[in-house]
Order: C-alpha cells, then structure tokens, then sequence
C-alpha cells in the first residue's frame, strides 16, 4: 500500500516518511500542485500532516489568511482531488477546555483561531468519503525540532526553575506511538467507517505536573519545577483539556502512556549516541 503524507518534513510527517510513507512535495493550498503530486506517487492513502500549529502566531491578523488556507483551504482541496482513504490530523485546540478530557462525540467550541481553523479543515473534509479525523495532542519525540519535553529536560539539567501553570490540561502524545497507530488505522482501512477518532497518550495531566515527570524521568530535581496560574501567549489555551482514547483502546490501536514515550525516547537518544560514537 502506498501512503502519501502531506508536511513531510514536519515533525510526525518526517517520522511517517521514516516508516515508509511517501513524501507528497506540494503546497496543499495549491490544486496544481496537489494534483500533479497525487498523479505522481498514485497514493491509496494520503495522510494530513500539513498544517500551521503557531498558536500564538495565527492570533495575529497578518498571518490569518495563511492560517485559514492551510488549516482549512488546503484539506478541502486535498478531498476534492483524491478519492482514497484521507487522514487528516487535527488537534484537541477544537475545545474550548472547560469539562475535557474529550471524547469523539462532544461538541467542538474552539477559543482561538488555531483552533477554528483546524475545527473548519475538519469540516472540509468530512463532505467526501472515505475520511477519518484524527485529533492528537502535545506531540513530542525523536525529531530533531526542540519540543516541551527536550526545553523542560535541557532547563532542569541547568537547574533552572520553571513555571509552568498548574490547571492547564494537556494529553502527550509520543510521535512513533502515533505513527504506528495511525499506520494501522490506515492498513486497516478504518477511513471507511468515517467519523473522528482520538490518537493521543493515555494520561491526560497538567502541564506542571507533566513538567515534574519529565524532570524525574532524566534524573533531575522536580522542584525546580514551579506552579503558576499565568499563562504566557497570546491566544487563549483550552484549561480543562485533553483528549480521552477509549475508543481507541476499543479498536485495539496501539496508543500508549507518555511516559512509556519518555521511556522510548531515553532508549531513541541512547541508541542515537551510540550509532554517533562507533
């Protein structure tokens, strides 16, 4: 099966392109492009990786248009073009985060205009069979992009304190465990059975607290890690959030605890340095 992925060289495309997916080399805002990219590699799945995830940066009003045109424009002409299997990730951000973890069936009420407009690409998308939305969440991982989990690491090992707010709820979703899920998803053609579905760690947890775990997990003091109620950005942040992967569970889809992402990324770096010292 040829799986195409769309923003291969973002964080989880690049992974995706890792475990053998295709790298679809267009602009998603443009048709031309989209269309000479899906005749070249003939996909029977494409995956949505593209995307713009500045969620401070989409609050400005000069960004906007390219917000909506890639988080919204570009997914509607992805499915007007291709009629296989479309993956199309999105995020929890589509809540506004006063009663999450959420599952599936609750109602999208975005807060900030990331979240609008990935919540308008949904939309876009599911007009045209076969589409499967998958909504995840504070990704991290073996990428060579500095992420939260790497910031918290690097600053507790300079013993640097860090504030980090105490009622923001957040689900870490560890790249390859997401990688793999969705690759079954695909093999599995559940695109057919249309809908949302949530591939995203099994704990939900706050930022301070996850702040905390990730200090433990490499053998720094948690305590430098310190608990606020400010919240630094521009957009709004969906408090009470976090996804819920029971359906996922369900499906027997292999989602995972973050901290097994911890665990895995220890073992990630580990081998890598190896590999760099032989």
């Amino acid at each position: 099966m040829i799986v195409g992925v769309t923003g291969p060289n973002g964080r989880l495309g690049s992974w995706l392109i890792r475990a053998g997916c295709v790298p679809m080399k267009a602009d998603i805002t443009k048709p031309d492009e989209v269309a000479k990219s899906i005749a070249e590699i003939n996909p029977d799945a494409i995956i949505n990786c593209a995307a713009w995830t500045d969620v401070d940066g989409a609050e400005l009003k000069e960004n906007l248009e390219e917000v909506l045109a890639v988080n919204l424009k570009g997914p509607r002409i992805l499915r007007q073009l291709f009629d296989g299997q479309l993956i199309h990730i999105s995020t929890g951000y589509v809540f506004d985060g006063k009663d999450g973890p959420y599952d599936e069936d609750a109602e999208p009420n975005p807060i900030n205009w990331y979240g609008w407009s990935k919540w308008g690409g949904e939309c876009s998308v599911m007009v045209k069979e076969p589409s499967l939305i998958i909504r995840t969440l504070e990704l991290f991982g073996p990428t060579t992009n500095s992420d939260f989990v790497r910031y918290i690491r690097d600053m507790t090992e300079l013993g640097a304190d860090i504030e980090l707010h105490e009622t923001l709820y957040l689900t870490p979703t560890y790249i390859p465990f997401l990688a793999e899920a969705l690759l079954e998803a695909v093999d599995r053609k559940l695109a057919t059975m249309g809908g949302i579905l949530n591939l995203a760690g099994t704990l939900t947890i706050s930022r301070y607290e996850w702040g905390r775990k990730i200090a433990e997990h490499f053998g720094h003091d948690p305590d430098l890690i310190k608990p606020t109620s400010e919240i630094n950005g521009v957009a709004p942040r969906p408090l009470r959030g976090g996804l819920n992967v029971d359906r996922a569970i369900a499906l027997g889809l292999p989602v995972k605890s973050p901290l097994d992402g911890l665990i895995a990324l220890s073992e990630w770096e580990d081998a890598r340095k190896g590999k760099v010292a032989s």
